[in-house]
């Protein structure tokens, strides 16, 4: 079993499985290790140190060690158990509606059109808050993310891969490792939290979402994805 099981990159599993073999190093030298561009790599270590699987020097060059196996295993146990008691808080929550307030509630997405149709429809209903993690198959909602802006919503956008729009942060993120993580390219907004699309395009595996309003699966929604946007990238555009 690796990392990969856990939301790690298999660039990350690879470059942390190195630092536990080497100990404390550089950058350069886990590129060599590891054998892969040094960007790649110091991506997947800034990744690491950011999941607190790795800790950073603050020396000249910066030298990077791995946090030990017992650790690490602690830290994601304490991560997987939080995760689970919100999701299950807020399923419960979904359970005790009643009938009538569920109704239309969640609308099923079986294609791409219709995910990109129901996400621009999402953003631009939003009057004062939009978040969104995309991909390149996203950027058709460029045009409805500058518009937003322009109206005055507080637009937070995060794009994994490029191209991207202008003005979103970009995440460099390889296919494989998105189809490992999400299963394809992710496609989420919320939009003044209480409307929310939420899908992934999955190519010849098909595309599969849905677009609500439940009081029970929004703040969910908007919770997950301002940890996401508060993981941080580099601005792009």
């Amino acid at each position: 079993m690796t990392l990969e099981r856990f939301g790690f990159t298999p660039t990350e599993t690879k470059v942390y499985e190195s630092l536990l073999r080497l100990g404390p190093s550089t950058g350069y030298a886990v590129a060599k290790d590891v054998r892969l561009a040094r960007a790649n790599v110091y991506q997947a270590l800034d990744g690491l140190v950011r999941e607190g699987a790795a800790r950073k020097s603050a020396t000249i060059p910066a030298r990077y060690s791995a946090v030990g196996p017992e650790p690490l295993v602690l830290l994601l146990g304490r991560r997987f158990t939080r995760n689970l008691r919100e999701l299950e808080e807020s399923l419960r929550t979904l359970e005790a509606r009643a009938p009538d307030d569920l109704t239309g509630a969640c609308d099923g997405i079986a294609d791409p059109a219709a995910l990109l149709a129901h996400a621009a429809d999402c953003a631009r209903s939003a009057t004062a808050e939009l978040l969104v993690v995309g991909g390149p198959s996203a950027n058709g909602l460029a045009g409805d993310l500058m518009a937003a802006r322009q109206r005055g919503v507080s637009v937070r956008a995060l794009w994994l891969g490029e191209p991207a729009p202008a003005d979103v942060a970009l995440r460099p993120v390889d296919a494989p490792a998105l189809a490992a993580y999400w299963g394809g390219e992710p496609l989420v907004l919320v939009a003044d939290r209480r409307r929310a699309v939420c899908g992934v395009f999955a190519g010849e595996g098909g595309t599969a979402g849905i677009a609500t309003a439940s009081s029970g699966i929004v703040p969910f929604l908007r919770h997950l994805l301002r940890r996401e946007l508060a993981a941080g990238a580099a601005p792009h555009g």
